[in-house]
């Protein structure tokens, strides 16, 4: 899960207390909404309106993001707390477990939970939370990475197999070589001696864990 990094002014700017939490989750729980947001639905977003900027201020100082307001006509103003991202994550997982089951359920469809892999976020605090959040997307990365490294092999095999691609492959990599300077071969082929030599100790540690579990 790809998401974009919150931009540094939307960064709280001080660390809320458990009482704070208790009383953010229960202004939450009133005015609040989340929603998956962006064309690939990976974002997230969470508003909370009231009348008196106030309120929404502690939030945005705590919790992060940002208050906007908006005009209903002339008679009166109202105010909302915007929270994205990494942010607004945390912010969910912070106050799940005062939410009632309807808003628990608005948060578990909004998939803001989705780096905790079906853990309880109750007891965490924020670094750890921003740990968990870290992880998750390393872990994701790397499992794209994987996945694309296994489309482009099974490709070029399934083009390898084919006589005439294979012809076009062979040639295209020809090319390839004669267009290289001196440096760029040396470069290559330590590459690939270097590739070989972790393949051959990859392939004799499998050997060894074979035999000792055999």
């Amino acid at each position: 899960m790809w998401v974009k990094s919150n931009k540094p002014e939307m960064a709280p700017t001080k660390v809320p207390t458990a009482l704070d939490i208790a009383w953010a989750a229960g202004v939450y729980e009133g005015e609040g909404s989340c929603r998956l947001c962006g064309k690939t639905k990976r974002g997230f977003m969470s508003a909370t309106v009231q009348k008196d900027p106030e309120i929404l201020y502690r939030l945005r100082d705590w919790f992060g993001g940002r208050v906007n307001v908006r005009d209903r006509g002339t008679d009166f103003s109202q105010y909302v707390w915007d929270v994205c991202g990494d942010h607004g994550r945390i912010f969910m997982a912070l106050i799940y477990e005062y939410m009632s089951a309807r808003r628990k359920t608005q948060i578990d469809a909004s998939a803001a939970l989705l780096f905790l892999e079906e853990k309880s976020p109750v007891g965490l605090n924020i670094a750890q939370l921003r740990s968990t959040l870290d992880e998750y997307y390393a872990e994701n990365s790397r499992k794209q990475r994987s996945h694309s490294l296994e489309q482009r092999k099974q490709k070029y095999q399934e083009d390898y197999a084919d006589l005439e691609k294979r012809k076009l492959i062979n040639e295209r990599n020809r090319q390839a070589r004669e267009a290289m300077t001196q440096e760029q071969k040396e470069a290559s082929q330590k590459y690939q001696q270097e590739y070989y030599k972790r393949k051959k100790a990859q392939q004799k540690a499998q050997v060894i864990s074979i035999r000792k579990t055999a």
